[in-house]
């Protein structure tokens, strides 16, 4: 479910500056205040996730965006992202941030369940990061084709590819590719998903782990709820004087 807070105010306390305009321009006006305090609660939970986030990702600063009040309709929102073409909507892994509590399983946990059940993964210290932190997404696809898990079949690895890696020595000990599972002794618990770099060397790069669990770190009503009450009757203000400047167009 989205994220959709209203971003109200009680125009009661600024009635003196509201009476300057005609029945006519009032309207407008405070769908403008709301609009531009709206605007100024979405830049702030922008801003808190720039504090508790290390490096986040223009995708996920924007799960977030400013569906607008007009003169017809005085109801500002400020709301969550809930499509995501190809991937995950940012609000789908930000809900354990914003409420605390068990994070959902990524697709890429879900599309490796068939070979090691519910685990969830962590980056390991072999697996390559983008700019962000976060393992690159190539290597993740990689993995999947290579264990024939991709949803489309046309997308895993061929037999033809498990050849050639055989006999240029690229393929883990009897795994047909690079990659395998990495197992604990004695009761064969899957400890992670690792990769062959070089003869007799290999590093981990998905890490199995108990399934993780986070603190509230963006506390998005409240932020938002704080943002309207400190601005709302400056916003209202600014409304009311454009109002007034456009008269005198």
């Amino acid at each position: 479910m989205p994220l959709d807070l209203k971003v109200s105010m009680d125009t009661s306390a600024m009635s003196q500056a509201l009476a300057q305009l005609t029945d006519a321009e009032l309207p407008g006006a405070i769908a403008h205040g709301l609009n531009r305090v709206a605007g100024m609660a979405k830049r702030a939970v922008q801003s808190r996730m720039e504090e508790v986030f290390d490096n986040p990702k223009p995708w996920t600063k924007n799960a977030f965006f400013v569906r607008t009040a007009t003169p017809q309709d005085q109801t500002a929102w400020v709301a969550t992202r809930d499509f995501a073409p190809g991937g995950t909507a940012a609000y789908d892994y930000l809900r354990p941030e914003i409420f605390g509590g068990p994070r959902p399983m990524k697709k890429s946990e879900k599309a490796l369940r068939p070979i090691v059940g519910d685990q969830y993964w962590v980056p390991g210290r072999g697996a390559p990061l983008d700019a962000y932190g976060n393992i690159q997404r190539g290597e993740i696809v990689r993995i999947l084709s290579r264990m024939s898990l991709m949803q489309d079949p046309l997308q895993n690895m061929t037999d033809r590819t498990a050849r050639r890696l055989s006999r240029k020595g690229q393929n883990a000990r009897g795994q047909r590719s690079e990659y395998f599972i990495a197992r604990e002794k004695g009761n064969g618990r899957p400890l992670g998903i690792y990769k062959l770099i070089g003869p007799g060397t290999v590093a981990p790069i998905l890490v199995f782990v108990r399934q993780p669990s986070y603190r509230a770190v963006l506390p998005v009503e409240q932020i938002v709820q704080d943002t309207v009450d400190q601005n709302a009757a400056a916003m209202i203000g600014k409304a009311v004087r454009y109002a007034l400047r456009k008269r005198l167009e």
